[in-house]
């Protein structure tokens, strides 16, 4: 299970783009875990089910896309955000306190299709990093029909990721291990913490866009 990260704060920022629908909704405060690991499976005939893609707590649950959207909101408490570009801002008081934590988990509807963002805390050998990605709630072959772009921005800096959403056939944890997103080094993202007058809290905002290919 991943640790709790207390004192979080995510302040969604709203980036304008002309040709765009924006996420505007306020985000709520951050969902670790079920009162207890949850445990359930959809009972329907389908051969191969889809395992939930909640990352703050280990969850078995199983279920088609429509079943886990369900059981997303209802026993993670994971809140849908309509459009096809968001902004976001990470917040911790001590982020050296951190070593593998994952923030709470975002849901993007666009296209008719779902997309989870993820923000996460982890060690490469002894460097303390941050990595966010997006993944498909779907299969593989149609999740390779999109793209996806994040970036950080702050303090004169920018930095820009673009990359194909991985469905969520492979866990949060393989792509993660996988280093298949935008990595930044803690040391880093605290430059890029705008207006941060105490290098010590991270205040990192994260912007991005999805885009159907064919």
């Amino acid at each position: 299970m991943e640790p709790r990260i207390n004192h979080l704060q995510i302040e969604p920022q709203v980036h304008e783009l002309l040709d765009y629908p924006v996420c505007t909704n306020q985000i709520s405060s951050t969902i670790y875990q079920c009162s207890s690991d949850y445990t359930g499976e959809l009972d329907n005939d389908k051969e191969n089910p889809y395992n939930c893609p909640y990352s703050g707590s280990k969850c078995t649950a199983t279920g088609d896309i429509q079943w886990l959207l369900q059981h997303l909101r209802n026993d993670h408490h994971v809140e849908m955000h309509d459009g096809r570009s968001f902004s976001h801002r990470y917040v911790h008081h001590n982020p050296k306190h951190l070593h593998h934590a994952t923030w709470m988990l975002t849901l993007l509807d666009c296209y008719g299709r779902q997309f989870c963002l993820y923000f996460e805390a982890f060690h490469l050998k002894k460097t303390p990093m941050y990595i966010a990605f997006m993944q498909f709630m779907g299969d593989e072959e149609e999740a390779t029909s999109f793209s996806y772009t994040l970036e950080i921005n702050g303090n004169g800096r920018k930095m820009t990721w673009q990359g194909v959403p991985r469905s969520i056939r492979d866990s949060h944890k393989t792509v993660r291990n996988s280093q298949d997103g935008l990595i930044i080094t803690r040391k880093l993202a605290l430059f890029f913490s705008a207006d941060n007058t105490n290098s010590k809290e991270l205040k990192l905002k994260i912007s991005g866009r999805v885009w159907r290919e064919h």
